[in-house]
């Protein structure tokens, strides 16, 4: 049993035993130098016909782009556009971003690999889990639940690029099958492994009737967040990794991780599989330990609120609806939201503007300083005759998305068309490239300016 070496880190919600980070064995490639440069060396397979390896000149940086070149598209993987159509091929709404960009690469989960993308020539590195992924469908009643698996990128311990695989282990002599999760450090720069390590699912989840899906939240200094979690039964896992020691720091059933601010895991949180109501909490980034839950609701969210604050959502006992800013260590409410907030998807641009949108039953932007929650300004806006556009990506502070007009591109900080068209509304973007939708297919387009 390849597992039989490491802790089983859901009995003790806590790692404390020091000899776990160290203990080697024949199926630890993940442990020390000499391994992890073995499964760096093997973990990554790249096709044929692309090479990654010749040397090009550098690109120009642009930070924010304020256009792309849309004659110099590249096609990106079908991977790439996965959650955004969807099985009939049109497009569906931005409902969590699949790829991950760091410089010009890019970074595409899906549940069996992830692939690392050469925007300029699209060539691509193909990195696969040691152990075999769980077959699932691409939809099983829960929408885009299962659409893949995020990566996140942290200069924590890196520059890394995290996935997580749900994987198994083939019955064999006196050992059953079982199932567990793969989680896997590339370097960001090469695309190759530099560490893995293997984790075993919740109790929980160990019979439950539909696909796991495991996920990874975000990373602050060296601590990565990931989540497992099932559409039936309704229930999550979430694991602390620490990405220096790669290790296990602690785990926590019946939380659904959302994000992280201010040394705190913010999520969904109840008290067993069933529960009618659940909440928002807030949870130590380094021990687990509970810092505040807030109020038993239905249908309880937690998105991004900026460095200093997180959005809570929610419908109260009373049938109640509620928008509200509160502060990540304590959950106390710094701003009630305006009543036609919600729903919302809320993006922090990076600088100092959290900027939200609904992007159906009516176009709606709002935009709020993420220093105190105000709100800065609101679009449609009747008086000043402005709609609202359909809000792609934010990225230090600009508002990329269209109208019926075309591409457009706006300041966060004061909602101000700006005067150059981007020429494309990209759905992800950095200071080197935008990945946009052209009917069913992503494509990549360098920034020039």
């Amino acid at each position: 049993d390849p597992l039989a070496p490491y802790r089983d880190h859901h009995g003790p919600k806590r790692d404390t035993d020091p000899s776990s980070k160290t203990r080697p064995s024949p199926g630890s490639r993940w442990a020390f130098s000499a391994l992890l440069l073995m499964a760096a060396a093997t973990g990554c397979t790249s096709q044929p016909d692309r090479s990654t390896d010749s040397p090009k000149p550098a690109h120009a940086v642009f930070d924010p782009p304020s256009k792309f070149d849309v004659t110099a598209g590249v096609p990106m993987p079908k991977a790439a556009t996965a959650g955004l159509i969807s099985s009939q091929g049109k497009e569906m709404e931005l409902l969590r971003n699949p790829v991950a960009l760091f410089k010009e690469k890019a970074y595409v989960a899906t549940r069996g690999s992830l692939l690392a993308v050469d925007t300029t020539s699209g060539a691509v590195t193909t990195i696969t889990p040691e152990a075999m992924p769980v077959k699932a469908p691409e939809a099983d009643g829960s929408g885009s639940f299962l659409f893949s698996q995020p990566v996140s990128i942290t200069e924590g311990a890196g520059p890394l690029v995290l996935a997580s695989f749900v994987v198994q282990q083939p019955a064999s002599g006196t050992h059953s099958a079982r199932v567990f999760v793969e989680f896997t450090a590339v370097n960001a720069a090469s695309g190759r492994v530099e560490w893995r390590l293997p984790l075993n699912i919740p109790e929980w989840a160990k019979d439950a009737p539909s696909p796991l899906s495991a996920r990874i939240v975000g990373s602050s200094g060296r601590v990565a967040v990931f989540r497992v979690g099932a559409f039936k039964p309704a229930a999550y896992t979430t694991y602390a990794i620490d990405l220096v020691d790669r290790r296990v720091l602690w785990t926590r059933d019946f939380l659904d991780a959302q994000t992280i601010a201010k040394g705190t895991v913010l999520g969904v949180t109840k008290n067993e599989i069933g529960s009618e109501y659940e909440a928002a909490a807030g949870y130590d980034l380094n021990t687990g330990d509970q810092r505040w839950r807030g109020e038993e609701s239905r249908y309880p969210s937690v998105g991004t609120g900026g460095p200093n604050l997180v959005t809570v959502a929610g419908r109260s006992k009373t049938d109640v609806d509620f928008h509200r800013l509160v502060d990540p260590r304590t959950g106390a409410v710094k701003q009630e939201l305006p009543e036609d907030f919600g729903p919302a998807d809320c993006n922090y641009d990076g600088i100092s503007t959290l900027v939200c949108f609904r992007n159906w039953k009516g176009l709606s932007v709002w935009a709020l300083d993420t220093a105190n929650g105000e709100l800065l300004w609101q679009l449609p806006n009747q008086a000043a005759g402005r709609i609202a556009p359909r809000v792609t990506a934010v990225w230090h502070g600009r508002i990329y998305g269209s109208t019926q007009n075309g591409p457009l591109a706006l300041d966060a900080r004061t909602g101000e068309d700006l005067p150059t068209s981007p020429g494309v509304a990209p759905y992800a973007v950095n200071e080197y490239v935008g990945l946009t939708l052209q009917g069913a297919e992503a494509m990549a387009y360098p920034a020039i300016g």
